[in-house]
This record gives structure tokens, C-alpha cells and sequence, in this order.
């Protein structure tokens, strides 16, 4: 039995005997089935990535879908969808390795899913989501939502959905981890920067020690360079002062 979270942007597993789904990925042309064979992504093993997107209206009907893996993904979703509550909120769900994020606008019944890889997080997916959501309001009125068939929009609607998940699937989709990298890097380098500065500072202050310590030595020096010129001269003085008083007794006596 399925566990279902509630309240605004909260993420549930997805439990059951349901076959999980399964595949590899692969790019698909514009206007290929999902059974036609296409290559492998570039990549795909590397990073996270949406890997199954569809609008549907209501739990059942699904009006246009694309896949960039072979797989059980359609089966997997349509198992799912039906125990999802209609809300406005966004709400995402865990099912094993994989989240389905489902945006939902309650006034005319068409709900924007895709399927990714759990590890992606939220942000990417309804980012997604939000611009298909919008792609789709232009192409479509609410006469032509209502009165649409199973797979009805395929044909027409199939690029844009592909569109869609190969832009947010790019690798520089995410700018905020891009940034976020950026930063980091600028936050290295001037951790760098200021490590090489405290290590130059280090060296002038030691530098500045020792010029401090050869000019108080220096002082010293002097200072006691005067003392002993100034013993040296009264030596002398007083050696040439008895000389002369010996001289003049001699001359005396």
C-alpha cells in the first residue's frame, strides 16, 4: 500500500507490489514513438536527470508524453497517478530510485508530471514543469483540454515536451549550483590569496624583528664602543699625567 505525504511541497514514498520502472535512457527525434530504438544519452550515468514527462487530464487520461528511456516508466506513472490527491500545491514523490513531481491545475483538470532520478531534487523538475505548463496554455484552450482524446496532443505537443526536458536536463540548466561553484572557487582562491598574504606578513614581521634586534645591537655596540674609548683616554691620560710628574721630580731632584 502506498504512503502519501500532505501540506505544501512535501515528498512521499510510493510503496505497493507495482513493477518499479526500469530501462535505459536514450534521445529520441521529434515525432519518434516510445518504442521506436534511439541512442543513448550523453552522459546520463554521470548526473541526474528528468527522464519521463506527460500532461494528462485527470489521473487516467493522458493527452501527450515523451521519454528519454526505454522502460516501464508509462505504466509505472499510470499506476501512480491515480492515488495522488488533487491539490494546487506542488507535491513530489518517492518511488525507490525515482521522484514524481506533479503540478496540478485544479480549474481545468490537466496535470503536468514528470519522473527523475530522486537524487535531482525538486527545483529543476517544477522548474520544468512550470515552463511546459505554460507552453501548453498557449497552445491550448479550454474547449480543445476538454474535448481531447487519449494521446490527442501527442502529435502536436511532443517537441514541446522534449524541448522542455533537454534544456532543464543541460548540464548548465542548473545556474544556483553553478553559481554556488563559482563561488566556492572565488571563496578558494581568496582563502588562498589571504593565506599568502598571512604567510608574507609572517615573514616581514619576522624581518622586522630581526631589524629590530641588529639596530638595538647596533645601539649597544656604540653605546659601548663609547665607554671604552672614554676608559682608554683617562688611561692614558692618567699614564702621561704620572709621566710628566716623574719628569719634573727628576728635573727637581
Amino acid at each position: 500500500r502506498s504512503r502519501f505525504g500532505s501540506g505544501s511541497g512535501q515528498r512521499s514514498d510510493l510503496g505497493g507490489n507495482e513493477k518499479r520502472p526500469r530501462g535505459r535512457r536514450r534521445r529520441r527525434d521529434r515525432g519518434r514513438s516510445m518504442a521506436d530504438p534511439a541512442p543513448m544519452l550523453p552522459g546520463d550515468a554521470s548526473r541526474p536527470q528528468i527522464i519521463y514527462a506527460l500532461v494528462t487530464r485527470g489521473p487516467t487520461l493522458v493527452l501527450a508524453e515523451h521519454a528519454v528511456a526505454e522502460g516501464t516508466f508509462q505504466q509505472a506513472t499510470m499506476q501512480i497517478l491515480p492515488r495522488i490527491e488533487v491539490t494546487s500545491e506542488w507535491k513530489s514523490y518517492i518511488y525507490g530510485d525515482y521522484a514524481f513531481h506533479c503540478l496540478m491545475e485544479v480549474s481545468t483538470g490537466v496535470w503536468f508530471v514528470c519522473m527523475a532520478d530522486r537524487d535531482m531534487g525538486r527545483r529543476l523538475p517544477f522548474a520544468m514543469l512550470s515552463s511546459l505548463q505554460e507552453s501548453f496554455n498557449q497552445w491550448y484552450a479550454a474547449p480543445q483540454i476538454a474535448s481531447a482524446s487519449n494521446l490527442g496532443m501527442q502529435l502536436e505537443f511532443y517537441g514541446e515536451i522534449q524541448a522542455c526536458i533537454e534544456k532543464y536536463n543541460a548540464p548548465d540548466a542548473d545556474r544556483v549550483a553553478s553559481l554556488s561553484a563559482k563561488v566556492r572557487q572565488v571563496n578558494d582562491t581568496l582563502m588562498d590569496n589571504i593565506d599568502k598574504i598571512l604567510e608574507r606578513q609572517d615573514k616581514i614581521d619576522v624581518l622586522v624583528n630581526r631589524s629590530h634586534m641588529l639596530h638595538q645591537s647596533a645601539v649597544d655596540f656604540r653605546r659601548e664602543a663609547v665607554a671604552v674609548h672614554r676608559r682608554v683616554w683617562w688611561r692614558n691620560a692618567r699614564v702621561l699625567a704620572c709621566a710628566a710628574v716623574a719628569v719634573v721630580l727628576g728635573i727637581v731632584l
